[in-house]
């Protein structure tokens, strides 16, 4: 065992020597190779060193060089911020001073345009301006801006104002153009009256004249009536020396052309304006009838009635018929009449003879009365009929096309307000007539009631005395 053990100790001891020897071989060659690769290091390092010294000596040359073009750019940009300052200060001068001239200028031109427009309205209206036509079309261009206005431009505007001026001072006579009302051209003899107002007579007509801006003519006014045409004739004839003048700017020439006639403010009311001048026309008949029945059963009855009364009285009943006779197609004659023709009969007798006759005379009288009472009342139904159907078709064209438009509500509405009015002027004329009539109705049956009574009073005392 002991053996044994010697053994491997002697052959461990030999493998720890070998192995050391190898070590101590290996460690001295990596020693070499360490100090080999120091060396090597280090002359690197000395190398880098020495190229970044050189380096940075270059670099540190350049900084200097920069630091002096710096300098130099700094003081270069010193006096630029200078320049760049007093430009400034220019440049803000020249700003505010384009910008009050251009103010002025817009100012200037405002005003300028504003007269443009005062002058244009007054061209518009005046009559003149038929003969200068230039000078509506040089005003138009201002305000279009197809033209920009300068000295020479305000220049000519003087100039048209004072021109304008002497022209409004003088009445000129000459021949010229005008638009006829059916859109015709016509020669005629004008007469401008400076700018109120212009007239004009072809030999047919005459009239006023009204300046169209549209067209730049002057055009026929509506028809201006009797007694206005006849002035005009007289100062064109130089029989007077003055005319009307529409000193309205041409408001009230204007309604001369809208002056509605007659017929066609009865057109506006409708189909049922027909049966109201109907009504209208049925009354009338009815009521000159009336009148001229009236008329000729009236008579001086208190004249009559004392004769009577007085033959009565003395008993000459033949003589008070033979009086009585020429009044027998009157109401009051035949009362009379009747009762003389009973002279001799009862009082109760006479009376219902004179009643009966008083009866008899009254429808007579009364016809046609009732008849015109109710055409009375019958022409405002007929018209707030009409104002009714109006007002339906007025709805209608609202619910249709809305109120957008108001002329088209216009025919509905004139429809409406038309017949009342007719209505209104036939009814109210009629209630008068009617009444008139039925008060002299009245008066007659009083008067045939009161002589009557009269009669058989005499007749009655006639009788007594005899008894």
């Amino acid at each position: 065992m002991n053996t044994i053990r010697n053994i491997f100790f002697a052959a461990f001891c030999l493998l720890v020597s070998w192995t050391t020897s190898v070590l101590a071989q290996d460690i001295n060659s990596a020693s070499r190779e360490v100090h080999k690769r120091h060396d090597r290091a280090v002359s690197e390092q000395r190398q880098q060193r020495s190229d970044i010294e050189k380096k940075r000596q270059y670099l540190l040359q350049k900084i200097a060089q920069l630091k002096g073009t710096v300098t130099a750019e700094q003081e270069k940009l010193t006096t630029d911020k200078t320049v760049v300052k007093s430009l400034a200060d220019e440049r803000d001068k020249l700003q505010h001073e384009i910008a009050t001239r251009l103010a002025s200028k817009e100012e200037l031109d405002n005003i300028f345009l504003d007269h443009i427009r005062n002058f244009l309205s007054i061209s518009e209206k005046s009559p003149y301006s038929s003969q200068q036509p230039q000078r509506m079309e040089s005003l138009n261009d201002y305000l279009t801006g197809k033209r920009i206005a300068d000295l020479d431009d305000m220049k000519g505007l003087f100039s048209m104002y004072f021109d304008d001026i002497d022209v409004g001072k003088h009445n000129v006579r000459y021949q010229g153009s005008i638009l006829d009302r059916s859109g015709e051209d016509r020669n005629a003899d004008i007469i401008r009256l400076g700018h109120m107002g212009a007239l004009f007579s072809d030999g047919n007509s005459n009239g006023f004249l009204t300046f169209s801006p549209g067209s730049n003519r002057l055009l026929m006014s509506g028809d201006p009536g009797y007694f206005l045409s006849r002035n005009i004739t007289a100062f064109y004839d130089g029989k007077q020396d003055i005319t009307p003048l529409d000193i309205s700017g041409g408001v009230a020439i204007s309604k001369l052309s809208r002056k509605e006639t007659l017929e066609e403010r009865l057109r506006s009311g409708g189909v049922l304006v027909i049966p109201i001048l109907l009504v209208g026309l049925a009354a009338i008949i009815i009521a000159l009838e009336r009148v001229f029945f009236l008329s000729k059963v009236r008579s001086n009855t208190d004249a009559l009635m004392t004769k009577v009364t007085k033959l009565v009285f003395q008993g000459n009943f033949d003589a008070a018929l033979e009086t009585t006779q020429p009044h027998k197609s009157r109401p009051t004659g035949k009362v009379l009449m009747a009762g003389l023709e009973h002279k001799n009969e009862k009082q109760e007798v006479i009376e219902s003879v004179i009643s009966e006759a008083i009866l008899t005379q009254i429808p007579r009288l009364e016809r046609f009365i009732g008849a015109l009472k109710v055409l009375a009342a019958v022409a405002p139904l007929l018209g707030l009929l009409g104002t009714v159907t109006g007002m339906i078709n007025t709805f209608q064209v609202i619910t249709t096309h809305g109120t957008g438009d108001p002329r088209l509500m216009a025919g509905g509405i004139s429809e409406a307000m038309v017949t009342t009015q007719v209505g209104l002027a036939v009814a109210i004329p009629i209630m008068m007539v009617a009444s008139f009539l039925g008060g002299r109705v009245k008066n007659l049956a009083r008067d045939m009631e009161e002589k009557g009574i009269a009669l058989m009073g005499a007749i009655l005392k006639h009788n007594g005395a005899q008894a």
